[in-house]
């Protein structure tokens, strides 16, 4: 079959596939997602997040401003096979709102206002974790910048809640590297996440590298050599 060629788009699309696999067990799950940017620089991510030795599936759509700000963001949680909670959060300016449902507290309204600007929100895709990295001020000249910041869940693969949960962590910008991922080889920035004493259960060394501007996904490693796992874009149309 033989298609006409789509006319122009009103946003600028992307898309792609991220593996991730552990040093000892190997292959623990994948994540699918496609980016739209509007002309006003705002963007939304949807994703599809497996992950097999966990039980865990995720659905998240997620936008943010053109500053990479929070907007708002829709997820679904499914914990082996059946509904572990749903909702919508909503930011503006210093302002979240949450309004949800999980089998473990019900019905959910959760309403925060604070001093200044939520900077950003990790509704836990892997594409969404990159995100954070676009509040690093590279004029600054601080070597690490921590944030306030809020999640979906406390729990490292995103398993709970869903819920507004407020976090305090670093960032470290560690230069430009060249990176080669089964997608490609790609000019990145290399990121490392400070997050000593941020969650309930202490969290591994995590790098980050992803290309800059759009601060699209490029690869993620979690955990010392030998025990952890890593995360790698295997396709992109971009």
């Amino acid at each position: 079959m033989t298609f006409k060629k789509y006319p122009p788009t009103l946003r600028r699309h992307y898309s792609g596939t991220i593996i991730a696999t552990g040093d000892e067990v190997g292959f623990r799950g994948l994540e699918h997602f496609t980016g739209s940017v509007a002309a006003d620089g705002s963007r939304t991510l949807s994703c599809v997040c497996e992950l097999p030795d966990r039980g865990l599936s995720k659905n998240i759509v997620y936008s943010v401003d053109k500053h990479f700000r929070p907007i708002d963001c829709y997820l679904r949680l499914i914990k082996d096979g059946s509904l572990l909670g749903t909702g919508w959060f909503l930011f503006k300016g210093n302002k979240a709102e949450f309004q949800g449902f999980n089998i473990r507290d019900g019905r959910i309204s959760q309403h925060i206002e604070r001093d200044n600007l939520i900077p950003s929100f990790g509704p836990h895709p892997l594409v969404g974790d990159i995100l954070h990295l676009a509040t690093y001020d590279h004029e600054s000249g601080e070597k690490v910048q921590y944030i306030d910041s809020y999640l979906s869940s406390l729990a490292h693969d995103g398993g709970t809640g869903p819920l507004l949960e407020a976090i305090r962590f670093g960032i470290e910008f560690l230069g430009e590297e060249e990176v080669t991922v089964p997608a490609g080889t790609f000019m990145t920035h290399h990121y490392r996440f400070h997050l000593e004493g941020s969650l309930p259960q202490e969290h591994p060394l995590e790098e980050l590298w992803c290309l800059p501007d759009d601060f699209v996904f490029v690869k993620i490693r979690v955990g010392e050599a030998g025990a952890g796992t890593t995360y790698e874009l295997v396709e992109l149309d971009y």
